[in-house]
């Protein structure tokens, strides 16, 4: 769904905007796009996709009159949580009306992609950073199924 359907559907809708030379794509990534994530590797590897496929892609049209965004919430209060497990929400969940906010924001500015929330700000930008290791052991240690 991650990768085949946002695909697809970027495929089918972006030329259309690029057309009218209007119209935005907002891409759900993750903050778990920043890492691998051990116990969740598909979902966490899908959401890297969606944010490398999304950042090329703003770059593309720029100048175009489409806006394209990746948005990266982190545990955010939804009903993936009853699919997933608790085990999956690491910190505080946002809001869904928090995580809009910070898309419109994002898209007002201009930006590639953007993370909502302080505290997830600081995990997406520190975890690619960390020594490879240590980084897997935090994430694994944060979603380790109890």
């Amino acid at each position: 769904m991650n990768v085949r359907s946002l695909t697809a559907l970027t495929a089918l809708l972006l030329p259309r905007m690029l057309s009218r030379k209007r119209g935005a794509v907002i891409n759900v990534a993750s903050t778990a796009g920043f890492q691998p994530v051990p116990h969740m590797a598909v979902y966490s590897a899908s959401k890297a996709y969606v944010l490398t496929f999304t950042r090329a892609l703003w770059s593309e049209t720029r100048g175009t009159g489409v806006d394209v965004l990746a948005l990266c919430p982190g545990a955010t209060d939804t009903a993936f949580f009853a699919t997933a497990g608790d085990a999956a929400s690491v910190g505080n969940r946002r809001t869904p009306e928090k995580v809009v906010d910070s898309a419109l924001r994002g898209l007002r500015r201009g930006r590639p992609s953007v993370v909502d929330g302080r505290a997830n700000a600081l995990v997406a930008w520190l975890a690619p950073r960390l020594p490879e290791r240590l980084a897997l052991g935090i994430a694994e240690r944060s979603v380790r199924p109890r």
